[in-house]
């Protein structure tokens, strides 16, 4: 397997990417909506800001993720897969990488306006925006929050596609992202 994709597989360097963000979704979602119950105010405060800065984390890899897709070719779905089909899943994948890159900003908005910017060590991740309460609110509210519900959904339906093409269809759209796999 190379670093970079071809016409059937995606290449070591995406592989990478899609799971190591896949990964880091599956520890920040739980501790976004567990963080505000935890009783223990020093243990909360540790919970949110590694919260925060997976959050930057995954905004730095999708960023980046973006970027080498943009000079890769995409493996493309099998020749019978439905117009419909092909349409969602360009729709799908646009969503997420958008939402990707929504959701982490918004949170970062918000803790920045909140001056509850994310911290590693004594350095702070600041914004150059002044701590404003409404800002604060409005990206947590209106933002962050509903997209975070949303993006849950599409995430559920990306994985739901993956496994209808893999045990349904029985082709290699799923095999193809595997770190061991490929195009058979």
């Amino acid at each position: 397997m190379g670093m970079k994709n071809t016409s059937v597989s995606y290449g070591s360097v995406t592989k990478f990417f899609h799971w190591l963000i896949f990964l880091l979704i599956l520890i920040t979602i739980p501790l976004g909506y567990v963080m505000g119950d935890i009783s223990d105010k020093v243990l909360r405060g540790q919970v949110i800001n590694t919260h925060k800065l997976i959050g930057v984390l995954i905004l730095v890899l999708v960023l980046l993720r973006a970027l080498w897709a943009l000079k890769n070719i995409k493996p493309v779905l099998p020749f019978q897969t439905p117009a419909w089909q092909r349409s969602a899943e360009r729709c799908v994948h646009l969503f997420l990488y958008l939402g990707l890159i929504v959701m982490p900003l918004s949170g970062l908005v918000g803790s920045v306006a909140a001056g509850r910017p994310p911290r590693i060590g004594k350095f702070s991740i600041e914004l150059p925006i002044a701590q404003s309460k409404a800002l604060s609110n409005f990206s947590f509210d209106y933002i962050h929050i509903p997209l975070a519900i949303i993006l849950i959904l599409f995430i559920s339906i990306h994985i739901l596609a993956a496994l209808y093409h893999h045990f349904i269809k029985r082709d290699d759209v799923l095999r193809r992202m595997m770190p061991y796999g490929g195009h058979r």
